[in-house]
């Protein structure tokens, strides 16, 4: 079943999914060619255009919701697999006096209590998976609550957690490994980053095919380090005298790089063990992200009957909702926006990004894909900020269908202040434009419906903004809004999502609904258009959650880069809110100049206070 590594067993290697024929790739690019002048005609000559893409994504949502139960449904009836649960044996509970009690879950286990056999590491269920975590110089308690939820997951067979530092000040996430996990754990320092060691490895063997005049097959190339890496981590867990019959927890430390440096370490090793355990899954999270107890196993059960689906996400909530009102309004676009927008190609099994705090992996898909991720470049620079959405486009340029699973959720952290909340969309956004318009391959051997939607996305800010500008300037409306449409659209959208989003709100967080809706979409177009400006631009987006890293400020012309666009972009929708008021009530020229100054200046300043003030 495994492909042979070395002198040893290896992952297995599978490079591709689904074949796409020449004929489906024409069919491919005849849809999206037809889909440019549909999403334009829609959106400037019908006179409800935004409660008609409403109703198209709602039919989208539901058609997926279906397709998901549907594999569910058929894997569970050729599996019947036997749920792999918790112990239920009362000596294994915790009480709320009892050390790492949590109130998150309904039912926390004591691990200091379990004795995990050889017999019990054998997946007892396909369904048995490996969860991967990652961080940096994370917050103590946030990160004790996320490495405890997942002693309650379901089918969560092994933990592997993977640091990106080994300073002094990353040793706290060490210590809460050790706490949360004080048996059938081990720490392993790992002295080279394994994407430094593949990309030296990759560069000497193309260096020797050169040299000796031999045709350089960069796929072959990747193989061949991809081997190099495995066998690496197969050293350093054999040297650390890891028995993976009694050690269920592993924490990976290494020097500090980036998100894509320890993942791809992480990965590397989630492979070679995995091999070893005969699990097909691998569950990759963040540090700031709490699973419930169905999370990973009602995401794999959405993908695990079809052999050709390479990877799924989750839906997601926050758990720091009431925290601040930034936090109470971001809680709401995580329950509206998202459930709808990342719905819509799902069916097609062509979702083109899997959010990196509740996505799932087919193993057998990772090995082929890793080195390409991990060395992508843009006009010639090294791309570190596009984790996730990268990992997605290269399962789809390679056949991998990736899933929704929108009826499952995980619970991730937002920033709590406008400006932390404003980089982390930027630097969504920078990764939506890297993968959306750069990456054409992946249209030819999609379905045309992820065409749309991506036009859709990048289209539709750039419009608003164009004609946002344009009457400014001149007081011409270039697209005519129907208020009426917007009311039907803001309505339907909530009561939808009331009736079917799998998140409840809570009563108290009714009131943030509507507000919500104009806090993401109102930033929208500025956001768009800066991070399509500013595509290259390195660096993570926000600040990690650890006291010394909240602590630092930025410098004040750093924070003008980062969020000027903000209080630029704030000024002009002011001041075009102030000459349709202005039209309305048939001031003059002069009073409409002075509103429209007055209100500018003012829409600036409190965008200022509330951005680059604070951060510098």
């Amino acid at each position: 079943m495994m492909d042979s590594y070395l002198e040893g067993s290896g992952p297995q290697v599978v490079t591709k999914g689904r074949h796409t024929t020449p004929l489906r790739m024409l069919m491919n690019v005849i849809g999206c060619l037809i889909s440019i002048p549909a999403y334009w005609s829609i959106t400037v000559h019908c006179h409800y255009p935004v409660t008609l893409d409403l109703v198209f994504t709602i039919l989208l949502t539901e058609l997926n919701r279906l397709v998901n139960e549907g594999r569910r449904i058929q894997f569970y009836d050729e599996e019947s697999p036997e749920p792999l649960l918790p112990p239920r044996d009362e000596k294994y509970l915790l009480t709320p006096q009892d050390e790492g009690y949590s109130s998150y879950t309904s039912t926390p286990y004591n691990e200091k209590n379990l004795s995990f056999m050889e017999s019990q590491i054998v997946p007892q269920s396909r369904l048995d998976s490996m969860a991967a975590v990652v961080g940096w110089r994370e917050d103590p308690a946030l990160f004790t609550r996320a490495l405890e939820s997942y002693k309650n997951a379901k089918h969560c067979t092994f933990m592997l957690i993977g640091i990106d530092g080994d300073d002094v000040a990353d040793r706290d996430m060490v210590d809460v490994f050790n706490i949360v996990f004080p048996t059938q754990s081990k720490v392993i320092h790992v002295p080279q980053p394994l994407g430094e060691v593949a990309e030296q490895f990759l560069a000497k063997h193309i260096a020797i095919c050169k040299q000796n005049g031999q045709p350089i097959n960069m796929e072959e190339c990747y193989d061949i380090a991809m081997r190099h890496c495995f066998q690496l981590a197969r050293t350093i867990i054999e040297q650390e005298g890891i028995n993976l019959s009694n050690v269920r927890h592993i924490c990976l430390r290494q020097r500090h790089m980036h998100k894509k440096g320890i993942m791809f370490t992480t990965f590397v090793f989630a492979l070679v063990i995995a091999d070893v355990l005969g699990i097909e899954f691998l569950w990759s999270s963040d540090s700031d992200t709490l699973v419930l107890p169905n999370s990973i196993h009602k995401t794999v059960d959405a993908i695990a009957q079809d052999p050709t689906i390479g990877g799924a996400s989750s839906g997601l909530i926050v758990h720091n909702g009431h925290e601040t009102a930034v936090t109470n309004l971001a809680a709401t676009v995580y329950w509206g926006e998202l459930y709808l927008t990342r719905s819509s190609p799902a069916f097609t099994a062509t979702s083109d990004c899997q959010s990196g705090p509740s996505t799932v992996f087919r193993l057998a898909a990772l090995p082929a894909i890793l080195i390409p991720w991990y060395l992508q470049t843009l006009l010639g620079k090294r791309m570190i900020i596009n984790e996730d959405r990268h990992l997605t486009t290269n399962l789809l340029k390679r056949g991998w269908g990736v899933v929704f699973a929108s009826d499952v959720l995980a619970a991730t952290d937002t920033p709590t202040t406008l400006a932390r909340w404003l980089k982390q969309q930027v630097r969504w956004a920078r990764a939506t434009h890297i993968e959306s318009l750069l990456q054409p391959k992946v249209y030819l051997i999609t379905h045309p419906l992820l065409f749309y939607s991506m036009s859709k996305r990048e289209l539709g800010p750039l419009i608003a903004l164009i004609a946002t500008m344009w009457y400014f300037f001149t007081g011409e409306q270039l697209i005519i809004v129907f208020i009426a449409d917007l009311f039907v659209r803001v309505v339907a959208s909530a009561l939808y999502n009331l009736l079917r989003n799998p998140h409840r709100l809570e009563r108290a967080s009714l009131k943030w609904i509507i507000p919500g809706m104009f806090f993401y979409h109102i930033p929208l177009p500025g956001v768009h258009a800066w991070s399509l400006f500013t595509l290259t631009a390195d660096g993570w987006g926000t600040s990690m959650r650890n006291n010394s890293e909240m602590a630092k400020k930025d410098s004040v012309r750093q924070a003008w880069w980062e969020t000027g666009f903000f209080v630029g972009w704030m000024a002009v929708v002011a001041g075009c809110v102030a000459r349709w008021l202005a039209t309305y009530h048939e001031l003059s020229s002069g009073g409409l100049l002075l509103a429209m100054v007055v209100s500018s200046g003012a829409a600036a300043v409190v965008a200022w206070r509330f951005t680059i003030y604070q951060m510098s």
